[in-house]
């Protein structure tokens, strides 16, 4: 199934609260707008919830327990979780993955079973969406450096050549084998995967040690479990790109499952006048520039939620809708022209709460 997968972008402006009562953060506040953009706030009838942060995949992370709030329960979700980021870092040569692209070009490379299920889920995404999206744009990615501290507009001739290197086609992924081989020079970026993967794994070892009620934010990536306080549908808020941060200007009510998005306001360098987004199109080898500013999608908890939207973004509104309804997802896209479009799944679960907005008659 799709929703097993996860991909990137960005992992903006999420707000999370729950419909019986706010979850708070670890400061005596009512409401707090945090780094990873998850506004939280806890009524004085909820139970008290227990929360402990950490810093992994470069980002906070944050865990909040409603029960089994223990040492072990909290050590062994962010060490799953370390594991997967030191596994998953393109931008650190020592890393797993950095080592594989390293040998790109030599056949069949033994892989960890983290690094082979990402790579499977990433390569039947780009099967799914026609290379729309690719876990083989790793090139492309270095090559603009969007994001880090060399931003640059390639030449032409750069892109051409790095656009030769993203055929994910050329991408083999044995999981009987346990093996991934690479075409010469091409470089996986799990960019777009890792975030995703952890969540869905995070939770896996979150369950398996009796957790029924809490939420896990992975740099942005939430997933919550179980029902909020009190068994309330938890509301999960997608935010207004053209607000502060912390600002929704509407809601998922969920139970269970992971809520992600992809946009193009958050990260992105000027060059000559000209704004370029850190998401790549891998068809053009150039950074999205389409009628979408953001796409939010909400998946059942033990599926990844992090590739669809991204590949929403770059396929555009009407494309990015019709992979959403054909794969059953739920989704939000927000367009330039002001007005949010939504998958058929995301209707009766969404709720639009800025009249600034309005909602398309599609």
């Amino acid at each position: 199934m799709f929703g097993r997968f996860a991909g990137g972008g960005d992992k903006l402006k999420v707000s999370a609260t729950a419909e019986a009562g706010l979850v708070p953060r670890p400061i005596l506040t009512v409401f707090l707008f945090s780094t990873l953009f998850l506004s939280l706030g806890v009524s004085c009838t909820s139970p008290a919830p227990t929360v402990r942060s950490a810093k992994i995949f470069s980002s906070a992370v944050a865990l909040t327990l409603y029960d089994h709030a223990t040492d072990a329960a909290f050590e062994a979700c962010f060490a799953r979780l370390r594991e997967i980021d030191l596994n998953m870092n393109m931008w650190d040569d020592a890393s797993e993955l950095g080592r594989l692209n390293a040998r790109a070009g030599k056949g069949p490379i033994p892989a960890s079973r983290d690094l082979v299920a990402a790579a499977a889920r990433g390569i039947e995404l780009a099967r799914l969406t026609g290379g729309v999206f690719a876990p083989s744009v790793g090139p492309l990615v270095r090559l603009w450096g969007i994001g880090g501290p060399d931003p640059r507009v390639p030449t032409q001739a750069q892109l051409l050549a790095a656009r030769a290197l993203v055929d994910w086609r050329r991408v083999t992924v044995d999981e009987a084998a346990g093996t991934i081989a690479l075409a010469p020079g091409m470089r996986l970026d799990f960019g777009a995967l890792a975030k995703g993967y952890g969540a869905e794994e995070g939770g896996r070892v979150l369950a398996a040690m009796g957790v029924r009620s809490g939420l896990l934010d992975v740099g942005g990536c939430v997933l919550v479990i179980g029902s909020g306080p009190k068994g309330a549908a938890w509301r999960i808020g997608v935010q207004d790109p053209e607000s502060a941060r912390g600002s929704p200007l509407g809601y998922f009510s969920v139970r269970d499952a992971a809520v992600d998005t992809s946009g193009v306001y958050e990260r992105f360098f000027e060059s000559g006048g000209h704004r370029y987004a850190h998401i790549m199109d891998t068809r053009t080898g150039l950074p999205v520039e389409g009628d979408v500013v953001s796409a939010t999608v909400a998946v059942p908890r033990n599926q990844n939620s992090d590739g669809p939207p991204l590949a929403m973004l770059v396929l555009g509104m009407d494309g990015g809708l019709a992979l959403a309804d054909t794969l059953g997802i739920a989704a939000v896209l927000i367009g330039r022209d002001r007005r949010v479009h939504l998958s058929k799944a995301a209707r009766g679960t969404f709720t639009l709460i800025d009249t600034s907005y309005s909602l398309s008659g599609k």
